[in-house]
């Protein structure tokens, strides 16, 4: 069955997207309805500190769908201006509030990430999220996402799920790490909900450099003649 539906763009990237996200995603999910399509049942989120799970849930709770957070792992660190560097955390209110309404958080190593020593691998992984990154910043988080839910078995593989970041949504068919690339069996990305069209994050524009005009060399104006 055909349907029309118009992809959300945003003028820039980043967390100020979010609500906006989560909006794109409910109407995609209620147009899948109208039309007589199940909309599908899990929603997987990467999540920093645990914003994006709560406000899907509140804001698609006229809907029945399952919510699984994921994060970075415990080691990940954020450098800081000042040279210090910050780990995030999903507060502890979060994660009781996910704990009491069965959102489950997903926080191991990302499957993307590098492995110390092993530099053939790290280049691979540097290509596969160079080649993401064309269509945004956090198009490989939220590919990730799902690798690592349905590594964890919180999704099957081969079923359809809504990946969601704070300024991205897919329509993405699941796969284990392992088969991500498997022609017969990896991981599609169906259809784009929403994204920025900007990226202002990732891949920022130079500011223009107003050119520099040198005067002309005219020598020292000192002639020499000769005998």
């Amino acid at each position: 069955m055909n349907r029309a539906y118009k992809v959300q763009a945003f003028d820039r990237e980043g967390r100020d997207n979010l609500p906006s996200v989560i909006k794109n995603v409910k109407n995609y999910m209620r147009g899948l309805l109208n039309n007589g399509i199940p909309y599908p049942s899990k929603i997987v989120f990467f999540t920093l500190k645990g914003e994006g799970p709560m406000l899907a849930y509140n804001q698609l709770s006229g809907l029945e769908v399952t919510i699984i957070a994921v994060t970075f792992p415990s080691t990940y660190t954020v450098a800081l201006q000042d040279g210090g560097t910050y780990t995030p955390e999903i507060p502890e209110k979060v994660r009781k509030f996910f704990a009491g309404v069965e959102i489950p958080i997903v926080r191991a190593r990302l499957p993307f990430d590098e492995i110390t020593g092993v530099e053939f691998h790290n280049k691979e992984m540097a290509l596969i999220k160079g080649a993401l990154a064309v269509f945004g910043g956090s198009i490989s988080l939220a590919i990730q996402s799902v690798l690592q839910a349905t590594d964890s078995g919180l999704i099957p593989p081969g079923e359809e799920v809504i990946a969601i970041t704070s300024d991205t949504a897919l329509l993405v068919t699941a796969s284990t790490t392992r088969d991500f690339l498997n022609p017969k069996c990896g991981l599609i990305v169906n259809e784009i909900i929403c994204k920025p069209r900007n990226f202002s994050i990732s891949r920022p524009k130079p500011k223009p450099v107003a050119p520099q005009i040198s005067a002309p060399d005219m020598g020292s104006g000192i002639q020499i003649e000769g005998n």
